[in-house]
């Protein structure tokens, strides 16, 4: 970002309530379509790949010398290190996807919400996107147009904008953290913790991509959406929305 959209967006990230036209939250993560094409392309080492390097190198890994050291058999040892191997595998495979497809889902919603259909007064139903219409009611983001606004300008809210691109950040994180422990195959052979332990920190990772901040209005337990239907509704009808 240049510095003067850096500090416009430090701006809405202070100030929630400002009004912005809808296509601008395409500056503030100019490379959705970029990280969206790379990271649909990564692929995670396959079960049977897995399974193929584990028989050709456990023995010549630094848990292999630590358990023999322990004076383990080798049965003990072999089943110790399956049992982590798949375990691991399990866990990450399964965190791969999910912080994959949190972080796609997001692109596509910022492509989406900068691309939406300027229809007057509401989009037709077949212009829009069921999916992300679904996760604009989920996150209670609401895009139309304003009053004394120019009718090919729809916009939404600051804090609509910085909920999105922070929650983005926070998974990329997670991306390049899985990314780094899985650049090479070593981990399959890596013991950090109980089975318990990782567990835990397994359920928390998934629940934290789950997780998207809620609105002001969610926060109120009030609807952003709602409140703005029943504007469109009182203007231009019922059936409107």
């Amino acid at each position: 970002m240049t510095s003067e959209i850096t500090k416009r967006y430090e701006d809405y990230k202070k100030y929630g309530n400002i009004i912005l036209d809808y296509d601008e939250i395409l500056l503030f993560y100019p490379d959705y379509f970029k990280t969206k094409t790379e990271l649909g392309q990564l692929n995670f080492i396959s079960k049977e790949e897995a399974n193929e390097y584990f028989e050709n190198h456990y023995k010549s890994s630094e848990l292999y010398k630590k358990l023999t050291s322990l004076e383990m058999t080798e049965d003990e040892i072999y089943n110790f290190m399956k049992h982590n191997m798949e375990l691991k595998y399990s866990q990450l495979s399964l965190m791969f996807k999910k912080v994959i497809t949190a972080v796609i889902q997001l692109c596509e919603l910022i492509d989406y919400i900068g691309h939406y259909p300027a229809t007057w007064p509401v989009p037709k139903e077949e212009e829009k996107n069921p999916e992300m219409e679904e996760l604009l009611e989920k996150y209670d983001i609401m895009i139309r147009y304003h009053l004394n606004d120019e009718l090919d300008k729809m916009q939404i809210t600051s804090d609509d904008v910085v909920r999105i691109i922070e929650t983005l950040k926070v998974r990329m994180e997670y991306v390049n953290a899985i990314l780094k422990i899985t650049y090479n195959n070593d981990w399959l052979f890596t013991k950090k913790g109980t089975d318990e332990e990782n567990k835990e920190l397994f359920d928390q990772v998934i629940e934290d991509l789950d997780w998207f901040p809620l609105s002001c209005y969610q926060e109120k337990d009030k609807s952003k959406r709602e409140e703005g239907k029943t504007y469109l509704r009182r203007q231009h009808g019922e059936n409107t929305i």
